[in-house]
């Protein structure tokens, strides 16, 4: 079996994708695999280089499509965002199975299957081809739970935006924070991709020795040793959840506003849009977990009762099934 793999990651979202496919394409031993990436993706590309994945690039659909007509592959996994019904017409020729994962695009109703874990409520429960809920979502760390209850220091904060937080929801969290007259520590952390001036964070840290500005890529170190996150919407709640740690939404993108997963249902305090934000709100959201115990467990308990240790197994097996299904098809045609 050769298997296609369709990468793009967007802004506000982050690297995720990449860890997924990662996942994806260990697990399912095809014979030879390529991944597919936009040329213009500089940051995906070095992420790619480092975890030994040399990507195929392309600038145009016109490039992807001669260079999937050339490979001639039997499974085409699109994790790319949007995807956009001309270019998926013309990927689908040749029988080849198609998987998509969180495309809230047109060409994903030419899909044969949609793990859509970035899922909308209830507006698109109603098309058959699309699996909706957390089984899109694959953990990619060994998690090792620590005890981030130490009553003797003050609640600790970690603001957690991911990639390039285009709207700096990073800068106007810690803004809003600060102003919070109680003993706290924040760790704010800054990945590679921040696209704005770290400066700015650094003035604030300057106001308070219990506030740090932590250069990282690896938010699952930190995440553990937190009383609260607060993050964006997309991929991080999923993240935090396994750790079971109380968690302060802030959405990156209006999209993100729908989205059924990082809600009070799974244990989240979702204030909508983060540009829209205003400073009262934030600091009751903060206050109402650090002074009400009950609240707080309400949301562990029930951040405790998503279980994702299956979902690899269980995609591998839905996407198989696929393939099967596809060699059956063309079997009875000829």
């Amino acid at each position: 079996m050769k298997l296609a793999y369709l990468l793009n990651t967007l802004p506000h979202r982050g690297l995720y994708p990449a860890d997924r496919a990662n996942s994806l394409i260990s697990a399912m031993k095809a014979k030879e695999n390529k991944v597919f990436v936009p040329a213009s993706n500089t940051s995906l590309i070095n992420y790619l280089e480092k975890q030994q994945i040399k990507p195929c690039l392309y600038k145009t659909n016109a490039q992807l499509v001669a260079e999937m007509d050339s490979f001639q592959p039997d499974c085409i996994i699109h994790d790319s965002g949007n995807s956009e019904k001309d270019l998926i017409k013309r990927l689908k020729r040749d029988n080849r199975s198609l998987i998509h994962f969180d495309d809230h695009g047109d060409g994903g109703m030419l899909a044969d299957i949609v793990f859509q874990a970035l899922y909308e409520t209830p507006k698109e429960i109603s098309k058959e081809n699309y699996v909706y809920g957390p089984i899109g979502y694959i953990p990619v760390h060994k998690i090792v739970y620590k005890n981030n209850n130490m009553p003797d220091l003050p609640p600790h904060i970690v603001v957690a935006f991911p990639h390039e937080d285009p709207e700096n929801l990073t800068y106007r969290t810690l803004r809003h924070l600060v102003q919070l007259h109680i003993p706290l520590r924040i760790s704010v952390l800054v990945n590679d991709q921040y696209k704005h001036d770290v400066t700015e964070l650094k003035r604030f840290a300057l106001t308070r020795k219990s506030i740090g500005i932590i250069k990282t890529n690896e938010p699952e170190i930190y995440i553990p040793l937190s009383d609260i996150v607060i993050s964006s919407g997309s991929y991080v709640p999923y993240l935090v959840s396994q750790f079971n740690v109380p968690c302060i939404i802030l959405c990156a993108h209006e999209e993100e506003v729908n989205y059924g997963f990082p809600t009070e249902k799974h244990g989240f305090a979702n204030l909508g849009l983060g540009r829209k934000i205003k400073q009262s709100y934030l600091q009751n959201a903060v206050m109402e977990i650090i002074l009400h115990e009950n609240r707080k467990n309400a949301y562990k308990y029930k951040q405790k009762q998503l279980d994702f240790s299956n979902h690899l197994e269980e995609v591998v097996g839905l996407i198989e099934q696929v393939i099967v299904s596809k060699k059956e098809e063309e079997e009875i045609a000829h």
